[in-house]
């Protein structure tokens, strides 16, 4: 069985690092023989990506000195075995094997979905205007503060790389804006509702510079 030195589970809101190491007895040599060689142990670093509670994926890059590799399918792996070279290409990971090492972290796990809503409303490219599936969740976004009777609505603008880092700071802060006006006019509270913005830097689905990605044109809003 492979001993890992740490081993990563990622999360779109959740991530648990465990770390286990094999106990090894100390190996004395006896006076009549030289010392032993001991080959260096191969540290290993898996990382897992697991869907949200609610089955929604995203993406995640995982970086060494020696390149990185992109993974953006639910339950698969990379693995860093040396710093020095680039991680494994992602591969699918078996329920057996995600369980027999991931199993005490995840059993810790608090109940997510107890704790929060969270909705994702898109929008086209640069504008404020929602997108025509997203409008179709407004009523559900309303409903889910007045069910829950929620105290604390979060709600956070982003955007996609295309274009300048200040223009998208401010279109995304428009966007959540927007979506906060809206919420208001439905008679939600605004003492209730934090809104803040991320502009680029916090994308749902990773891209290279001005690679537009409709996924990360969003405002999140978390009901508590």
């Amino acid at each position: 069985m492979k001993q890992w030195k740490s081993v990563l589970v990622v999360l779109v809101l959740l991530g648990l690092m465990v770390g286990c190491s094999a106990k090894r007895n100390p190996i004395v040599p006896s006076p009549e023989t030289p010392d032993p060689v001991i080959a260096p142990r191969v540290n290993r670093d898996l990382i897992v990506l697991l869907p949200d509670p609610d089955g929604k994926v995203g993406t995640i890059r995982v970086t060494s000195k020696g390149g990185s590799q992109i993974i953006d399918k639910p339950e698969h792996a990379t693995q860093v075995e040396n710093v020095s070279e680039p991680p494994t290409p992602p591969k699918p990971i078996g329920e057996r094997e995600i369980t027999s090492v991931f199993g005490p972290a995840l059993s810790a796990q608090p109940d997510l979905k107890a704790r929060f809503v969270s909705i994702v409303l898109l929008f086209d490219r640069d504008t404020t205007n929602l997108t025509r599936e997203s409008k179709k969740l407004l009523p559900e976004v309303v409903r889910t503060i007045r069910d829950r009777k929620s105290s604390e609505v979060y709600v956070t603008g982003h955007t996609d790389r295309v274009g300048a880092e200040d223009y998208n700071s401010a279109l995304s802060s428009r966007r959540a804006d927007t979506v906060r006006d809206f919420l208001v006019s439905t008679g939600v509270k605004s003492s209730v509702l934090v809104v803040s913005f991320h502009g680029e830097t916090m994308p749902l689905v990773y891209t290279e510079d001005e690679v537009p990605e409709p996924r990360n044109r969003r405002v999140e809003v978390i009901v508590r």
